[in-house]
């Protein structure tokens, strides 16, 4: 993966600065995409140990103690995520990151009252953060590209019959099927939490072949409609997003190298 600018030190420079250069959105449908390294060996967890984590609340602390009796890694790459969420959210909010006050769905999905909506995905080596302009609900998954033991079992339990015939076909034409597999499960997630979660259990009966195969973003389920897009996160990375509505947001890149545009990590 290519490297990525330090998310959390360029928002501590803006608090510094007193945000006057932060706009957090143009009045046009945008969704925001952050992304923040993680360290994948417990070798690079002293540099990750120097980062402030006076952000996090008592009860954060708690729970990442609580993670690192089973693994230092696993701890610290949590830690990371939630300053950099609160951090992130803070320059929304235009609040102090530990004053951020997450309230929790049936689900346990976090959301913000009066604030914006957004969704957090972590995987090996990296965290997303997706932040909508609008009050549509927002799903982002991002997965570290791997092949899956059980491939074939994957495919036959978790994917629809056209899922299936799409994966099969590029398979058969020499396509790396890894690849394929992950992007079809990560748009079902990000489906998924865009829906709130009520969607848990219907991994075989959402069908995301329209939006990867016909380019067709707009899906549609019990009445509500939805975008689904792909994103490009860098070689060995498959991410989607999903929001509620009909309108296709345009994406913004808050932290990317710098040749990189605000549309480039679409993918049709």
């Amino acid at each position: 993966m290519e490297s990525r600018t330090g998310t959390i030190s360029s928002l501590l420079a803006m608090r510094e600065q007193g945000n006057d250069t932060f706009t957090p959105f143009s009045g046009e449908p945008e969704v925001h995409i952050w992304t923040q390294t993680l360290p994948i060996r417990e070798d690079q967890l002293q540099t990750a140990t120097t980062m402030e984590s006076d952000a996090m609340t008592v009860d954060e602390h708690e729970r990442m103690a609580r993670i690192s009796t089973t693994s230092r890694l696993q701890a610290h790459c949590w830690m990371i995520s939630r300053v950099f969420l609160r951090r992130v959210l803070a320059q929304y909010m235009q609040l102090q990151a530990r004053d951020i006050r997450f309230e929790y769905g049936t689900s346990g999905k976090p959301y913000l009252v009066g604030g914006p909506q957004f969704s957090l995905s972590h995987t090996n080596g990296l965290c997303v953060l997706a932040i909508a302009s609008s009050n549509n609900a927002i799903g982002i998954d991002v997965e570290w590209v791997r092949p899956l033991i059980r491939e074939q079992a994957i495919i036959q339990r978790f994917l629809t019959e056209e899922e299936r015939d799409y994966v099969l076909e590029a398979m058969c034409s020499g396509e790396d099927s890894s690849f394929l597999l992950w992007n079809i499960l990560t748009g079902k997630e990000a489906w998924i939490k865009a829906s709130g979660q009520s969607l848990c259990g219907q991994w075989r009966n959402l069908n995301t072949a329209q939006a990867i195969n016909h380019h067709e973003h707009l899906l549609k389920w019990a009445g509500q409609k939805y975008v689904l897009q792909s994103l490009k996160m860098g070689k060995g990375y498959s991410a989607s997003l999903c929001v509620t509505g009909s309108q296709i947001p345009l994406i913004h890149w808050m932290n990317m190298d710098k040749n990189m545009q605000s549309d480039e990590g679409i993918c049709n």
